[in-house]
């Protein structure tokens, strides 16, 4: 899509910018990956520096945007509607993960408020509606736990001023935990 900026939006412990040289590491996670130097980004920055390495090299500047869990979604409306902002044509790679509960429990177990909340995340994600997104009840997240709402949350306020084709090219739970690959595209 060859846009001017390239925002990699994640939810973590902290809001926080991060330098485009940052780095980030699944050591933790008892994979051995680093990314870039000084690891020091959060899981979700990490999985998408990750991701973009391995896309090859890319000439637009890109932004690192960290989102505390439990941000109001009034605020990461209001911080999408900004990054949305930063160039004519910006791009926005919203990172997190669905309901994560599953994993906490009998694995396989059935969780009619994780299926639920996937339903409603599903829908959002398939028919580029930033307005279901905006919806989500941040006080799931601890609840669910969900890292993504923060993040779909900016990807909400960054798409509100414009109409969007999507394209939901993922939705399963394969780890117990949610996870949602969706393409959203500025209709013309």
């Amino acid at each position: 899509a060859a846009p001017d900026l390239l925002v990699v939006a994640g939810g973590a412990g902290q809001t926080a910018e991060y330098p485009a040289k940052a780095g980030g590491s699944l050591r933790d996670f008892a994979v051995p990956v680093t990314v870039g130097a000084d690891p020091v980004l959060p899981l979700s920055l990490t999985i998408g520096k990750w991701l973009l390495a391995g896309a090859g090299p890319g000439s637009q500047k890109v932004t690192w945007q960290a989102i505390a869990s439990g941000t109001p979604a009034a605020d990461c409306l209001s911080l999408g509607e900004k990054l949305a902002a930063l160039a004519p044509r910006v791009a926005l790679l919203a990172m997190g993960d669905g309901p994560g509960c599953r994993a906490r429990g009998v694995p396989g177990a059935a969780n009619p408020d994780a299926d639920r909340y996937d339903s409603q995340v599903t829908a959002a994600l398939a028919a580029a509606d930033p307005g279901a997104l905006a919806a989500l009840d941040p006080g799931r997240d601890q609840e669910l736990f969900v890292a993504g709402r923060a993040a779909w949350q900016v990807l909400a306020g960054a798409a509100s001023a414009g109409a969007f084709t999507a394209d939901l090219r993922y939705a399963a739970a394969p780890f117990e935990v949610s996870y949602y690959v969706a393409t959203w595209m500025r209709a013309h």
